[in-house]
């Protein structure tokens, strides 16, 4: 799909497309809180949302498996990216983490527009998903292996019908003065790279760019948000997302 840096840049910039709803995707027991407002105390971060051209023509989105070690989202699949350093702007701060977290920066990467920030409550960051394209590198990745324990390429086949996203279960455990008291369990889309499994916010964000890139888009005339229920029930999945 050659024109994907143009259909991405169309969509985002439309005033009709901009703001795609992430309720279709939230977590089942999110209750809104991902599409804010963020608390007055919340951390400021970007993530860099790469679509890379190989030279066979395929597109890729590189994301990065986090050390177990980490404090927030230890051991999970996310996009490049981190908190904002002092006068930076989403961009900015996306490219500069995507280079520090994987060694190199895209060929000539160029901005197609930007997602409507997402409030992570769990870690207490307000994301803001910046999307690029870019050629790919002509050297090996080299991730820093202080924030990144591997590169996941994700074929951008795997955003779009019928091998979207799917429904996973999920749990977590209740504890009360230190002592599990109980479990409870919820509905979440993910998508599957190899053996890995993406789930939170990541699939939240890429389920939306499914919607986006979606092969048939919805007619012009017709109302965006309606339209990309629509599209979304065609891929069959519902997108329950997980609270993380």
């Amino acid at each position: 799909m050659d024109d994907l840096p143009q259909r991405l840049q169309q969509a985002l910039n439309d005033p009709r497309w901009r703001r795609v709803r992430t309720r279709a995707s939230a977590p089942t027991l999110a209750y809104g809180r991902h599409r804010g407002p963020a608390p007055a105390d919340a951390r400021h971060a970007a993530v860099a949302i790469a679509f890379l051209q190989r030279p066979d023509h395929s597109w890729i989105v590189p994301l990065t498996l986090r050390p177990t070690s980490l404090r927030h989202h230890a051991g999970q699949i996310c996009f490049p990216g981190g908190g904002f350093e002092a006068g930076e702007t989403p961009v900015q701060a996306a490219l500069r983490e995507f280079e520090e977290e994987l060694g190199l920066l895209p060929i000539e990467p160029t901005v197609r527009g930007q997602l409507d920030p997402i409030y992570v409550y769990a870690s207490n960051h307000l994301v803001y998903p910046v999307v690029f394209t870019g050629g790919w590198p002509e050297a090996a990745w080299q991730p820093d292996p202080a924030e990144v324990d591997a590169v996941i390429e994700l074929p951008f086949e795997k955003l779009r019908c019928p091998r979207g996203p799917a429904n996973q279960v999920r749990s977590r455990k209740v504890f009360r003065e230190r002592q599990l008291v109980g479990e409870y369990h919820f509905d979440a889309v993910a998508y599957h790279v190899d053996q890995h499994g993406i789930w939170g916010a990541t699939a939240m964000l890429l389920a939306q760019l499914a919607d986006i890139v979606a092969t048939e888009r919805p007619a012009a005339a017709r109302d965006p948000i309606t339209a990309s229920d629509e599209v979304a029930a065609v891929c069959g999945a519902s997108l329950a997302g997980l609270a993380e």
